[in-house]
């Protein structure tokens, strides 16, 4: 389950923008940010950093979602 994109994608929801207007305002490619909230592509720790200010959400808060979606894919895959 994507816990990070589900948690980008309702910020943005809330913040009533779209995924242009937030790939624009912390640099990186619309279809980028597409797919993080999608789940296909990882964040590098510079865009959540980035993602955690536009939103203005607690620093560390995405981080600790992607950790636990990197957490739950390895345990899914060794099991």
């Amino acid at each position: 389950m994507p816990v990070f994109g589900d948690e980008l994608k309702r910020l943005r929801q809330k913040k009533q923008v779209s995924t242009g207007q937030v790939a624009m305002a912390v640099g990186i490619p619309q279809s980028r940010y597409s797919e993080m909230e999608k789940g296909v592509r990882v964040a590098s720790e510079g865009q959540i950093q980035r993602l955690e200010k536009y939103y203005e959400a607690e620093a560390g808060a995405l981080a600790a979602l992607m950790k636990k979606q990197w957490q739950d894919l390895m345990q899914a895959a060794a099991a």
